[in-house]
């Protein structure tokens, strides 16, 4: 497509793509809306043409994340934010490639021909090694866009060459690197496969673009004990959803856990005659106890009691609109920036947000009581004992005892 083809053009143009391939109504006045706000966004700067980077400084700068982002804090996403993340990405591929993806929900596979037995014969092999169910989604999701990425271009498995891996990554290039390292991690594995297999001759995997990013790099994200104390002060606890929202906050901050987990909490969990909590971690499948304290014991008595409404959900957290069903983690991330922001606690806008900053600064204030790095990954849940090592990067008075003198050199 020609890539100076103004933005109202192109936004009218991506528009009759859609409508011609059958989108919804729904969707596509809905794309249609944040591709406006983009534009207006644009022409206070002074640009008339849409680009990836146009995309990612508007998102940035309105909703202080990236446009590649799934998750924020290892929260999922809202619903509204889902959909401006996809109508972004949409508009991106229609002036890169001329096509819009069309995504449905919980995205149903329907393999190309060619690729249906080896693909699914990898995923049997990645679920017989152990790996979690989300795991083995997210090995599909990609593996299947990358099959259809070569299937539109008439290239069967035995025909794979490394300009089409080339060629697959240049029309990712307004992922974040934290997804590309997740869509790399699946094309090496899958061609290690296909090899092994006989389907293809040469060792393609050597060929997948490689993802300079570090994961553990975000470490910026701690919260003192003070700043969490003024945050749950906020909180108004004379009413039910203040009742609700303190015990979530002071269980993540207290001791650590995921969001995920927190709000699949039952009563089952709560063994209250030995004092601790017995839960399946969602992550990781492993089992976990933890202590339950007088503090976090009163807060879910409190909301049990006197907040939560009467409804059928299992879970101890619901909702308090009808059907009072489970919370989602998107329900949760805007919680805590609520408090946050009505606490008066002043950080810079790099500060990360969200319920999972709490489980680092839990870390961090236990390494900073000379806890050692095992039994941090313990309280944490850790699979892995490397996993909590990553904490000791934020202890700076840690890492300067440790520190050695360097010898003059002539």
């Amino acid at each position: 497509m020609n890539s100076n083809v103004e933005f109202l053009e192109l936004m009218q143009m991506a528009r009759n793509h859609m409508e011609e391939n059958n989108y919804s109504y729904t969707s596509v006045t809905c794309y249609m809306r944040t591709w406006r706000s983009v534009y207006n966004f644009g022409l206070s700067r002074g640009i008339t043409q849409y680009s990836a980077e146009l995309a990612e400084q508007y998102m940035l700068e309105k909703y202080h994340m990236a446009i590649g982002e799934n998750e924020v804090d290892g929260t999922a996403l809202s619903p509204y934010m889902t959909q401006k993340v996809r109508a972004l990405r949409a508009l991106t591929d229609f002036k890169l490639h001329g096509f819009v993806p069309k995504i449905t929900r919980g995205e149903v596979i329907k393999w190309p021909d060619e690729y249906k037995d080896i693909c699914t014969q990898f995923l049997e092999e990645r679920k017989s090694l152990g790996y979690a169910d989300l795991t083995c989604r997210k090995h599909e999701l990609n593996l299947y866009h990358f099959a259809c990425f070569l299937h539109t271009r008439d290239v069967s498995p035995d025909k794979i060459e490394a300009v089409h891996l080339y060629e697959y990554f240049k029309t990712l290039a307004h992922y974040s690197k934290a997804h590309l390292v997740n869509i790399r991690g699946t094309l090496v594995h899958s061609l290690q496969f296909f090899l092994k297999q006989g389907v293809i001759s040469q060792t393609l995997s050597e060929h997948v673009p490689r993802i300079h990013y570090y994961a553990k790099a975000k470490i910026n994200k701690v919260w003192s004990g003070e700043e969490i104390e003024q945050m749950l002060n906020s909180i108004d606890r004379a009413n039910p959803t203040g009742k609700r929202d303190y015990a979530i906050m002071a269980i993540a901050a207290n001791l650590g856990l995921r969001t995920g987990d927190i709000l699949g909490m039952t009563i089952e969990n709560l063994d209250w005659n030995r004092g601790c909590i017995n839960l399946t971690q969602q992550k990781t499948g492993e089992p976990l106890t933890l202590p339950l304290s007088e503090q976090i014991g009163k807060a879910i008595i409190d909301y049990w009691m006197n907040g939560r409404p009467n409804t059928v959900a299992k879970e101890i957290f619901v909702g308090h609109t009808l059907p009072y069903q489970k919370l989602t983690p998107g329900m949760v991330y805007h919680m805590f920036n609520k408090y946050y922001e009505s606490s008066g606690v002043q950080v810079t806008d790099s500060r990360k947000h969200g319920l999972h900053s709490f489980r680092h600064s839990l870390a961090s204030r236990l390494l900073e009581k000379d806890t050692p790095v095992n039994v941090i990954g313990n309280i944490l849940g850790h699979v892995n004992s490397d996993s909590a090592s990553t904490y000791i990067q934020v202890d700076i008075e840690k890492l300067r005892q440790c520190s050695l003198e360097v010898p003059d050199y002539e």
